[in-house]
């Protein structure tokens, strides 16, 4: 008997509607699968045996044919463990042929027939709703991570015979989840960084409209302390920016943050200075995001900024102004979204003390123009807010500082205001010319102090 039913698979960044067609032949026994599968596919020919053999199904002296179309793409992951499963069943005539026409199967199975969670689960379910597809069977491990998307009925099963008790309808679907944010807590906090309060003002205003940040300081003047508390400023993603975050997170589990459930906390990424161009932007055979991506939504803090090879630097420019990233491998071309707010630190010269008041600079004047000439003008244009962070004196050290929370508070009314002005969510930084010439109309003092620094700066 031939089955049919449906899969998918994630490229890249984009999940991939799967037909699977299985079929038992008259021959010698085997197991066969074509349509452009990888080695993963390929070995699940065993795992996919041993799981029916250990779920209580005999599976001997049989030839079976599997096929998966569209045959043009190339199927890689272990996605296709149970839905294949699942059709050498129905094939086998244990199920109806029509039991599993309303659903979407997907997960890696193991030798004992437990379903286990695949990464981009999010990415599947989003494809499932574009599609129309409502019916959804899926790892349990996986639900946590989209069953924020009400549209779709969730039947999360922990073995083969759970799949088949929900193709047999003998299982309910998993109740929706409104979006709830959890509670952030955060080990660091602004209250524990004295004086600086020009670099805190930058931070507060870096946070409310997202505008890229640049400190530059002698070393021990608190630029890494400041920009690590960042976070505790940012306001909370909102249920469609989680959901874009999280999709990210989910096809990459093994470079930080994803926890298998909807992220709601703005992403904080910080390479060190040795990263490569594509461990930055995103790549390989198949493109994986980059820490570009990954802070999607979030901050890149780049410490130590002129330390980064120039050619790191320089890949920052398309997406800082378009806030994506096309990456064009042999095999395919993914686009990976990139809004994210770019922080640095660097010093004034390569040992530090070039504005420091009493320990004098080692440095000749042509190395500090070296230095400088690692960071072009076109990134510098990029990044809005721009300080020096001078030392501390010791009477700022006596005052009380303000607290996350306090300033948090004054962040997010402005970022309320900001939404409202759109009529969606955005920032000041994102606004185009002619919201500018809407939104921010000069008074006569600051037109004088534009036309100033057009003549002296030169803009």
């Amino acid at each position: 008997m031939l089955s049919r039913l449906q899969g998918a698979v994630v490229l890249s960044l984009d999940a991939a509607l799967i037909e699977i067609e299985v079929e038992h032949k008259n021959g010698f026994p085997g197991f066969e699968i074509v349509g452009l599968p990888d080695t993963a596919i390929k070995e699940s020919r065993e795992r996919i045996s041993q799981a029916i053999r250990h779920s209580g199904f005999d599976f001997s002296f049989r030839k079976i044919l599997c096929n998966l179309a569209p045959a043009d793409i190339k199927k890689s992951g272990t996605y296709l463990d149970l839905p294949l499963a699942m059709g050498v069943l129905t094939s086998s005539g244990i199920l109806a042929e029509d039991a599993l026409t309303p659903f979407l199967f997907f997960g890696e199975l193991g030798f004992n027939g437990a379903v286990r969670p695949v990464p981009g689960a999010l990415s599947i379910a989003l494809m499932a709703r574009k599609k129309g597809i409502k019916k959804l069977v899926l790892p349990r491990g996986n639900l946590p991570e989209v069953q924020i998307l009400k549209e779709i009925e969730y039947y999360p099963v922990e073995s083969l015979l759970e799949a088949l008790s929900v193709a047999k309808g003998n299982e309910t679907p998993a109740p929706p989840l409104p979006f709830t944010r959890e509670e952030e807590l955060f080990p660091l906090d602004l209250l524990e960084v004295k004086g600086q309060e020009q670099a805190k003002r930058a931070l507060e205003i870096a946070a409310a409209g997202f505008h890229n940040l640049l400190f530059c300081g002698s070393p021990g003047t608190g630029k890494t302390m400041l920009a690590k508390r960042l976070p505790t400023l940012l306001s909370p993603l909102s249920e469609k920016e989680a959901i874009a975050v999280t999709r990210i997170h989910s096809i990459a589990p093994h470079k930080g943050e994803f926890a298998g459930k909807l992220m709601t906390r703005r992403p904080f990424r910080s390479p060190h200075h040795t990263a490569s161009d594509v461990s930055i932007t995103g790549g390989g055979s198949v493109p994986k995001p980059g820490e570009i991506s990954l802070a999607h939504h979030g901050v890149l803090f780049l410490d130590e900024l002129p330390e980064f090879k120039k050619s790191v630097l320089e890949v920052l420019r398309e997406p800082l102004e378009s806030r994506k990233i096309t990456v064009t491998r042999s095999e395919r071309a993914q686009v990976f979204p990139a809004h994210f707010l770019l922080v640095g630190a660097m010093n004034p010269c390569p040992c530090g003390y070039l504005l420091h008041p009493i320990k004098g600079c080692s440095c000749n004047p042509e190395q500090v123009r070296r230095y400088y000439r690692k960071i072009s003008g076109p990134i510098l244009d990029r990044i809005d807010l721009q300080l020096v962070v001078p030392e501390v004196k010791y009477t700022e050290l006596e005052k009380k500082p303000e607290d996350s929370a306090t300033v948090k508070e004054r962040v997010q009314k402005a970022v309320e205001i900001q939404h409202r002005r759109f009529g969606k969510i955005r920032f000041n930084s994102q606004m185009e010319p002619g919201e500018l010439e809407k939104f921010c109309v000069l008074r006569e003092g600051g037109r004088k102090i534009l036309k100033q620094a057009v003549e002296m700066l030169g803009f």
